[in-house]
C-alpha cells in the first residue's frame, strides 16, 4: 500500500527561510533528505503519521468529490 502513496506530495516550510517546500510522500517515508532550492539547507522530514491514517484521508477525500 506504501507505495501506491508516493505520488502525494506533503507541504512544509522550510525551518530556516520559511519557503514553501511540496515533498512526495515517497522521500518522507524513505526518511530521506532534501535540499531547501530557497536558501540550500539540507532538511530532513519526519512524518509519524501512520499509512493507514494517510489512506482512510484519501478515501474520505475520493468519498466527497463522489458527491459532488
Amino acid at each position: 500500500m506504501a507505495n501506491e502513496l508516493d505520488g502525494i506530495r506533503a507541504q512544509t516550510t522550510c525551518p530556516v527561510c520559511d519557503r514553501e517546500l511540496n515533498v512526495p510522500y515517497r522521500t518522507l517515508r524513505l526518511k530521506r533528505t532534501i535540499e531547501c532550492p530557497g536558501c540550500g539547507e539540507t532538511i530532513r522530514l519526519i512524518d509519524d503519521t501512520p499509512i493507514g491514517k494517510i489512506q482512510r484521508l484519501i478515501d474520505e477525500l475520493g468519498d466527497d468529490q463522489d458527491d459532488v
